[in-house]
């Protein structure tokens, strides 16, 4: 009767946990999508749970999501999860080598355009250079939806960056917590703004000011 007890509580204390997990991960949905980081449909986001990942299905509504919905992965697997986001062995590796509680694969604009032109990334501005560190790296899979190939690298660019870009397509954030996660993809589309506002204005505005701190990036060498 006792162990009957505990496990009922268990699945009560898993239960809240995930309707907290789920709800949050719809806020954030819908925070995403109204900040034109993402598309409706388009992302997915987890949470590391013990030696555990929650992680959204694939081609879902986000913001309908309730507990049923979330899957289920261990970290260290490479086990497949029926309907799970086509993304989940991305997750898994970032887990294993990265100190990251929670992830969102989103599709920001400016950010995944700079990733047609140039293999990283330097923050020209303060809040970026403070939020993401010095050099925020792109990561290229040569066929067209394999990214499973480059899992090892996606998870090796984030080991000391919150944020890294899979070349034509989005960008990978993590954090200790969703919101951070969110805060750090923000942030990355705040710095590739300023590298897109900074080229369209090279013909009409003299070179821009940067302070020493900042590594100048070769193609603004050439201003």
């Amino acid at each position: 009767i006792l162990e009957c007890c505990r496990n009922a509580k268990i699945r009560e204390i898993q239960m809240n946990e995930l309707n907290k997990i789920a709800e949050e991960m719809a806020n954030y949905s819908d925070m995403l999508v109204e900040s034109g980081l993402l598309h409706l449909k388009g992302g997915n986001y987890s949470v590391r749970l013990g030696k555990d990942l929650i992680i959204t299905p694939t081609k879902c509504f986000k913001k309908d999501l309730v507990p049923e919905k979330l899957l289920c992965a261990k970290i260290d697997s490479d086990e497949e999860v029926k309907n799970a986001s086509s993304v989940l062995s991305m997750h898994r590796a970032i887990y294993r080598k990265t100190d990251a509680k929670a992830i969102i694969h989103a599709h920001p604009y400016y950010a995944s355009l700079l990733s047609f032109y140039i293999d990283e990334i330097r923050p020209l501005d303060e809040n970026g250079l403070l939020y993401l560190g010095r050099q925020i790296q792109v990561v290229a899979a040569q066929k067209f939806m394999q990214w499973y190939e480059v899992d090892e690298d996606m998870a090796n660019a984030m080991i000391d960056c919150p944020v890294a870009i899979l070349k034509w397509h989005g960008a990978f954030a993590k954090g200790d917590t969703l919101a951070q996660a969110f805060h750090n993809t923000q942030a990355l589309e705040s710095t590739a703004r300023f590298y897109w506002d900074i080229w369209r204005n090279k013909s009409t505005l003299p070179k821009p000011q940067l302070p020493d701190y900042i590594k100048t990036p070769n193609w603004l060498k050439d201003f």
